[in-house]
């Protein structure tokens, strides 16, 4: 039986949620990690198309890529947006994952499906990126004889894991010192007296997510009543850009990418820039991501290819000479969608995996 808690370990392989960006609201937002699948919906927006066709073909999950909850919401009174969706999707006992900024940022993408799309090769990363894991350090004292058995149980509880490698930690000696007061019992000297001991000193990187649990392990593996250690936050490096940068096969010129983006999309596209000038490199990032042209010119891109494009920055872009294409917030992030439900049938095969494809002019499609 496979419930959502299945689907969530599956999608942390497919596009961590640490990849997302800060201001982003991705996971389970509806429903609970025990709630049994055996058909879901994978669709572009938490819509009433959408959940109507989700309750329809009997799914009980709808994994959409942008958040029904973007906000927090303080009512559930139906008056805003989000909460009428919110309800709607509880109503229908339907459970609601949003797999956002992080899928935009994941190989195999939003944004890498656009690349393919275009026929764009040598295709490398640019720009924003999410913050990444939020790990801390571990600094505990041990005596040597115990410093074994706690670094192995610190490492059972998620402590010193390292990308392939294990039980990373670092050991450094020292002399500790303490007065144990009437009523202690020291496991090294006695009480009453100051000591002077022996001691390593130990030091473990963890995800700040294990913290509980390495701090419990921490306390049932030390021998000392009091032992001491500190966790130090730590800042995390942000592991994975969202832009998409590729050659293409062929030079083509404003004009005539333009056209490409039309063909290969099936949309109509806006374009910025002197239709005779031509291009070899472009830059994507689907959705509304017209504020990256400066990141991806200094990336080396002579044009970028997004969803949207205000007046303002296509003024500014096309006195820098860079070229601007909007093509649609659907039609640049639909097609990664389909190639998420791929991904997710070979993750899941036992759950059915069904596309909702709205119709032109309904539920955020446009004619």
């Amino acid at each position: 039986m496979i419930r959502v808690a299945d689907v969530l370990e599956a999608l942390e392989r497919i596009a961590p949620c640490r990849w997302a960006f800060e201001y982003d609201n991705v996971g389970l937002l509806v429903g609970t990690p025990d709630d049994v699948v055996t058909q879901g919906v994978v669709a572009l927006d938490p819509s009433p198309g959408a959940m109507s066709f989700a309750s329809g073909c009997g799914a009980e999950l709808l994994i959409c890529h942008h958040p029904v909850i973007w906000d927090p919401i303080r009512k559930l009174d139906g008056l805003s947006f989000g909460s009428r969706m919110a309800l709607r999707i509880a109503r229908a006992d339907l459970s609601m994952i949003a797999c956002h900024t992080n899928w935009d940022s994941a190989p195999g993408g939003i944004n890498d499906t656009l690349c393919e799309r275009l026929g764009l090769e040598n295709v490398g990363a640019f720009g924003e990126a999410g913050p990444g894991t939020a790990f801390v350090k571990l600094v505990v004292f041990v005596p040597p004889t115990w410093a074994g058995s706690l670094l192995d149980a610190l490492s059972a509880a998620g402590a010193g894991s390292i990308g392939d490698y294990d039980r990373c930690a670092y050991l450094s000696s020292g002399t500790g010192t303490f007065f144990g007061r009437e009523g202690t019992d020291p496991a090294v000297g006695s009480s009453g007296q100051v000591e002077n001991v022996e001691e390593l000193r130990l030091e473990m990187r963890l995800p700040a997510s294990r913290l509980k649990s390495v701090r419990e392990a921490l306390l049932a593996a030390h021998p000392y009543e009091e032992p001491a250690y500190d966790f130090f936050p730590l800042v995390s490096a942000p592991e994975q850009p969202s832009g998409r940068i590729g050659e293409l096969r062929t030079p083509l010129t404003v004009a005539e990418f333009r056209e490409l983006c039309d063909l290969r999309l099936e949309t109509r596209t806006w374009a910025w820039g002197d239709p005779a000038r031509g291009l070899t490199k472009i830059a994507v990032v689907g959705g509304a991501a017209d504020r990256t042209w400066r990141a991806a010119r200094e990336s080396g891109a002579d044009a970028l290819l997004t969803g949207e494009v205000r007046q303002d920055v296509a003024v500014e872009a096309m006195e820098s000479r860079f070229a601007l294409f909007a093509a649609g917030h659907y039609a640049t992030e639909n097609p990664g969608m389909a190639a998420l439900a791929v991904r997710l049938r070979n993750e899941l095969p036992a759950i059915e995996w069904v596309e909702f494809e709205p119709e032109p002019g309904f539920d955020g499609r446009p004619l």
